[in-house]
């Protein structure tokens, strides 16, 4: 999988999770905490909308090239992500 991590197999409705995230958003409010929640209906659209990312306008006009390919930035995410876990 990408970055190493394991397929996600666990699925909860969209509606459900926007609730659970409006009632987190709430609680952290409520609660006066200066930390994010764990989830935010900002995160789960992002988590739930897909994204392509297209850099060809950038290599034409800036002649921009990548110093990291996906490949490598994948591989570097994934291990830390391991070593995040330790």
């Amino acid at each position: 999988m990408a970055a190493g991590a394991p397929p996600v197999t666990e699925r909860i409705l969209y509606p459900a999770a926007r609730a659970a995230a409006s009632v987190l958003e709430t609680a952290w409010r409520l609660a006066g905490a200066k930390s994010e929640p764990p989830l935010t209906r900002f995160v789960l659209r992002q988590l739930t909308t897909a994204h392509w990312f297209d850099i060809s306008a950038a290599r034409r006009d800036l002649g921009y090239e990548p110093a990291v390919t996906i490949e490598e930035g994948m591989r570097r995410l994934s291990d830390w992500l391991r070593s995040a876990e330790k």
